[in-house]
């Protein structure tokens, strides 16, 4: 086998038509009209050109979300269950029907637990994280066992702790 010349690193034939312009090399523009149009950039900045073009669509968003930590649900001791039944029966007082809960708009933070809903990690429905919520309150079912705040309903076995916030807060 005949030995090829080489285009950067590809072979090409002997009777390749464009050897005396690779032979050349890169042109070079000192002081013309291209090289004042297009000034040399250093290969920090050219890559930077690219750096907002994402090839696979939420790749960054699949890598973020694996960083989460989740854990296994905390239980109550009797004591902090005490409180927490104070605090939703102070609730379910304060908005008891529709009509007083949009009068009192009471606001109030509830901490719950979220079961992992991301089926890719591998706490899916077997752990999950702790949330803050600081919404106003508009029911609180018993029947159901669920209280409404904001636009969501959270069960009961769900909640942490409730906290009102203080007069200062509320302004």
């Amino acid at each position: 086998m005949e030995h090829l010349p080489k285009i950067g690193m590809y072979d090409h034939p002997e009777s390749f038509a464009y050897e005396p312009v690779l032979e050349e090399g890169p042109p070079e523009h000192q002081g013309d009209y291209f090289s004042a149009k297009h000034p040399h950039m250093d290969y920090g900045r050219r890559a930077k050109i690219f750096a907002p073009f994402a090839a696979l669509k939420g790749f960054e968003e699949e890598v973020q979300s694996k960083g989460v930590r989740y854990e296994k649900k905390r239980d109550l001791d009797p004591d902090e269950l005490y409180d927490l039944n104070r605090q939703l029966h102070r609730l379910q007082m304060m908005t008891c029907d529709g009509q007083l809960a949009r009068e009192n708009m009471v606001k109030a933070e509830v901490e719950y637990y979220m079961l992992c809903e991301d089926e890719h990690n591998k706490a899916f429905h077997s752990k999950g994280q702790y949330v803050t919520m600081k919404e106003i309150v508009y029911q609180v079912d018993e029947t159901a066992q669920q209280l409404r705040i904001g636009d969501r309903m959270i069960p009961f076995k769900d909640i942490y702790a409730i906290r009102f916030p203080t007069k200062e807060e509320r302004k």
